[in-house]
């Protein structure tokens, strides 16, 4: 049955007035069904009749639960009492999720809907029968979830509209909001559509596909990593402040972050340590090839990167690197990264092979950068000077266990750029300290030179990845053959590592131009530097006087693992100079940011960097600016220190970064910022969530009057309040909260609030300082430990909008929000209070640390006063780190329905029906927002109902932003996610559906009214 699935991208146009085909057989234009003959008109009013005089014969205002003041949903009593029968039934019958692929998926899905169907019509009922066209009328605009397996177990959540495949509109329906400025796109690998021109001048005002212009954007690389980052950027914004998309939520449980926990503790192999119980041809063997090239790499060793650093050139053998000239260096990086912008902006189609032949690239890439090929990488090639070991090599180094920066790693994504234009010994990270080593090969600028090694390694393999896609497979050159296996053993030889450098360097080689200066002078020495020198050839952190260990197995076979003085490449590597490409693009994207959020210094941000970057010379004084390393200024005195582990913490409140001070280079027009500063204006920015914290660190950075008023130690993952207004990270869980308050203004992952702190034990508020809000992960959805996104098939099936019963009328309803009304409960926001350990006062801290955090309401209500004077005091603690989804938009099936009901007196006539029928599987109850003030609201879902019996509760909060705050906060305080259905978004059913499908047992309804505003073009 292909009318359940079909073509999400199509287009639609006008169907000509005589085509010689039959209505049935005619293709859908827009949302509207196919025309109905008579009987199928008949038949169609039957069904919307049946589901419209459900709702009307019931009692509009049923009385609550004298105990809790739940409304039981009343026309769901059928429903409620036949779920568990229902259940059990359907699942008897149908197939069990499997893993396949969408078509397979869909396939098997419609073929189930036909069974139950046939069964259906085997049993007289009086209700109707539901066939394909009542389908595709009813469920016209109703978003259908699934779970898209991609490679190695991963899948990725996906939204559809199954019954409206011809009707091209319905993609402007979304659960996120757009990107606002084109500099934001660096956040994301998925692909998305362009921003539209001026759409930052016109905020949310319609932009329609006309006004789009190709505006000289490059092609796409051949080659496809097929890597995304985890979870998904687009969806990190809702469509209502504080909250995330469907995909965002489902992608959380496994994103980078929990996938990715590092870094490895090193790790030698364990043959080394059991020499003595070897046979002794076996352990010769194992010495004699020891100091071999890539002995090192897979044989289960696993490197500390900076003692690799220390050990120098005869310790980079063993994993297959030579000790590289810089110059070499740099004009290889420079000519890779010239040519791959020729072969994504050029017209003609071309690759490496096009300027190098295989030998040549052979040769220059093993003997000037690697050592030739060990036998290992040998096996089974015909042509050892093949692409194919070139390949082999590349990656095998690349993904060598601890030997690079892994930018696997967020912290590794974020911090990048301190190494680049931070001079070393670093303040905070974990970064090498050059004054620990006394070696002949160790310079201070390193660590710099090993990640630009990094860089060319992987741009050598990115563009030999690019020729034999094309070449080998797109082309089927004979002269270069790729069969299956060849793919299949890259893929297992390939890692996240691996995956991640590819992904880095282009946006290394997209926001750079590369150059070397012979000219370079070296970095001056600094004083601390060199006490740190001549402390650490004194003493050791033991006191004692340094030993120099060598290596036993070295003694053993009596090699020599230092090299000539005469041979060894040592200089600086501040001689390789990085001009960013893109400066002006970052410095509006950051001054866009700052006035979305409502910056007190946005216009002085903006003159300041303009003063700098945009005079007469600014080409020269960029370049001269991102070529000099700034130096790190030591913390003060009542700074707390970092410790190395902290860079890799997984804290849900803190994540601290040390900012730069630049106070003596505010007057220096040769300096700009620090290494965050020199980081997003270049545009070398990792997808990820680090677009967040580089965007708020560069505005505090380049703003001298917060710098000195809130100190250098920020934490992306807390607050801060400055000159009376706070402006909080959006992972955490006050500004999820305080977001949705009128006066709060969002943009990307920060949030700015009118609501200032206080300290609970003296209220007074809390200005000019930093707060770390202690929380704790909320209890499990009842998925058993296995995050949602693992079930598979699973979320589609108890998700869709047919249901899982049987398919007639009669088990169908189409519930609607209750009138509105806005004086039976009243609800006034009073004031957020942080508690500090001990109930020891928190005013005149540089940073706050609130071990508790509680928003308190007054809340209003007719049955607590009828005279309306007198109001109950609501107290919540935030104790939970919880989520917020945006309801995905749906439209409602479109047709003409005119009924006249009890009240109002007169009649009423819809267009379209007020929402989408909702099976009676899908069981949920209403619960009116007063009722979570007591004590029992944490208990709702396991009272006297019964566990099970409702699966989702629908609190309205229509009618004021505090209304929604409210239940934000109880949300917060009792430990559940939340979906945030906006009454003028998304019908109730396909919130409850959404709810069933994401796993989340609340609903909060927000909004008011039940118009719904016209689809807009977005991008």
């Amino acid at each position: 049955m292909g009318w359940y699935f079909g073509r999400r991208h199509s287009v639609s146009g006008e169907a000509p007035e005589e085509d010689g085909l039959a209505n049935s057989q005619r293709p859908r234009r827009m949302s509207m069904p196919n025309p109905r003959t008579q009987q199928q008109q008949s038949r169609g009013r039957g069904v919307i009749q049946d589901l419209l005089r459900r709702h009307r014969d019931c009692p509009d205002d049923p009385d609550p639960d004298p105990t809790t003041g739940i409304r039981r949903e009343p026309c769901q009593t059928d429903a409620s009492s036949s779920v568990k029968s229902c259940d059990a039934n359907t699942r008897a019958d149908s197939p069990r999720p499997t893993e396949e692929k969408p078509k397979a998926k869909a396939k098997a899905h419609s073929e189930h809907v036909e069974t139950r169907a046939k069964k259906a019509d085997a049993k007289p009922s009086a209700s109707y029968q539901l066939t394909k066209e009542d389908a595709e009328t009813l469920f016209s605009g109703a978003p259908y979830f699934l779970l898209e397996k991609g490679k190695h177990g991963h899948y990725y959540p996906q939204v559809i509209f199954p019954f409206d495949d011809h009707d091209p509109s319905i993609q402007n329906l979304w659960d996120r909001r757009p990107l606002p400025h084109p500099a934001y796109t660096i956040c994301t690998l998925h692909a998305h559509l362009p921003v539209p021109d001026k759409w930052v001048i016109e905020g949310d005002a319609p932009v329609y596909l006309n006004r789009w212009k190709r505006t000289g954007a490059p092609k796409r690389a051949t080659f496809d990593i097929g890597i995304f980052e985890t979870p998904n950027m687009l969806g990190n914004n809702g469509k209502d402040p504080g909250t995330i998309g469907f995909r965002t939520y489902l992608e959380l449980p496994v994103g980078d972050a929990v996938r990715y926990v590092g870094p490895e503790r090193p790790r030698p192999i364990a043959d080394y340590f059991h020499l003595g119980a070897m046979p002794a041809a076996e352990a010769y063997d194992l010495m004699e090839h020891y100091n071999d090239p890539y002995s090192l790499c897979q044989d289960g060793t696993v490197h500390d990167r900076k003692r690799l650093l220390c050990d120098g050139p005869s310790a980079w053998r063993r994993i297959g690197v030579r000790d590289i000239d810089l110059r070499t260096l740099v004009e290889r990086l420079q000519f890779l990264t010239t040519f791959r912008y020729e072969i994504l902006h050029s017209q003609k189609t071309t690759t490496i092979l096009d300027k190098e032949s295989c030998r040549e690239l052979y040769t220059g890439l093993f003997t000037r950068f690697l050592y030739p090929p060990s036998h290992f990488m040998l096996v089974d090639v015909s042509n050892p000077h093949s692409l194919k070991v070139q390949i082999k090599a590349l990656t095998t180094v690349l993904g060598t266990p601890g030997a690079w920066v892994n930018f696997c790693l967020p912290e590794w994504r974020l911090r990048v750029g301190q190494i680049l234009w931070e001079a070393a010994p670093h303040v905070d990270g974990d970064f090498l300290n050059p004054n620990s080593c006394d070696k002949p090969w160790m310079h201070p600028t390193l660590e710099r030179k090993w990640l630009l090694v990094q860089m060319l390694l992987s741009a050598e393999l990115l563009l030999r990845l690019d020729a034999t896609v094309r070449v080998g497979i797109l082309d089927s050159s004979s002269n270069l053959h790729v069969s299956a296996r060849d793919m299949q053993d890259f893929d297992r030889l390939r890692n996240g590592q691996v995956d991640w450098c590819l992904v880095t360097v282009r946006r290394f080689m997209d926001a750079f131009s590369i150059a070397y200066c012979a000219d370079e002078p070296e970095p001056p020495r600094t004083a601390s530097s060199m006490s740190l020198h001549s402390l650490s050839h004194e003493k050791n952190d033991k006191g004692e006087k340094p030993r120099h260990h060598h290596r036993w197995l070295e003694a053993l076979t009596h090699r020599s693992s230092s090299p000539s003085l005469a041979k060894l490449h040592v200089e600086s590597a501040w001689r390789c100079h990085l001009t960013p490409s893109h400066i002006e693009v970052q410095i509006q994207g950051l001054t866009v940011f700052a006035e979305a959020i409502g910056w007190p210094g946005a216009r002085d941000l903006r003159a300041h960097l303009r003063s700098k970057l945009e005079a007469e010379n600014s080409a020269d004084i960029i370049a001269d600016a991102f070529s000099r390393p700034m130096t790190p200024t030591p913390l003060g005195e009542t700074d707390a220190p970092f410790e190395k582990d902290e860079m890799y913490s997984r804290s849900l409140s803190r994540r601290r970064i040390l900012l730069h001070d630049a106070s003596a280079s505010d007057k220096d027009p040769h300096q700009i910022g620090g290494w965050i500063t020199r980081s997003w204006l270049s545009g070398f920015v990792a997808p990820g969530e680090l677009i967040n914290h580089l965007l708020m660190a560069t505005v505090l950075e380049n703003d001298p009057a917060a710098r000195a008023t809130l100190g250098r130690i920020a934490n992306l993952y807390g607050g801060f309040a400055y000159r009376g207004r706070s402006y909080w990270s959006q992972e955490c869980i006050v500004g999820r909260v305080l977001c949705c308050l009128e006066g709060a203004r969002a943009c990307l992952g920060w949030s700015s609030s009118a609501v200032v702190p206080r300290d609970s034990q003296t209220f007074e508020p809390l200005d000019n300082t930093w707060f770390e809000v202690s929380v704790v992960a909320p209890p499990g959805n009842g998925n058993a430990g296995k995050p949602r996104i693992k079930h598979g098939n699973k979320l589609s099936y108890e998700s869709t909008p047919l249901g899982l019963g049987d398919l007639t009328s009669g088990a169908y309803s189409l519930p609607v929000d209750a009138p509105l009304d806005e004086d039976a409960s009243r609800i006034r926001f009073d004031s957020l209070a942080f508690s500090g350990k001990e109930a020891h006062p928190l005013k005149g801290r540089p940073q706050v640390v609130a071990h508790k955090t509680s928003m308190s309401f007054s809340l209003t209500t007719d049955a607590a006063s009828p005279d309306g004077a007198a109001s109950i005091k609501v107290l919540f603690p935030l104790t939970y780190n919880v989520r917020f989804v945006a309801s995905h938009e749906c439209r409602p099936p479109g047709g003409f329905v005119s009924y006249q009901g009890q009240t109002p007196p007169t009649p009423l006539h819809h267009h379209r029906l007020p929402g989408h029928p909702l099976h009676r599987t899908y069981a949920y109850k209403f619960v009116p927002i007063a009722a979570l003030r007591g004590s029992h609201s944490q208990e709702l879902f396991f009272g006297n109902i019964g566990v099970g019996r409702y699966e989702v509760m629908v609190v309205d909060a229509r009618g004021s932003c505090e209304k929604e705050a409210f239940a934000r906060a109880w949300c917060a305080s009792a430990g559940y996610d939340a979906i945030i259905g906006r009454a003028k978004r998304t019908c109730l059913a396909c919130c409850i559906r959404e709810a069933r499908a994401i796993s989340v047992k609340v609903v909060i309804r927000v909004g008011g009214g039940l118009s719904r505003p016209t689809s807009i073009q977005t991008v």
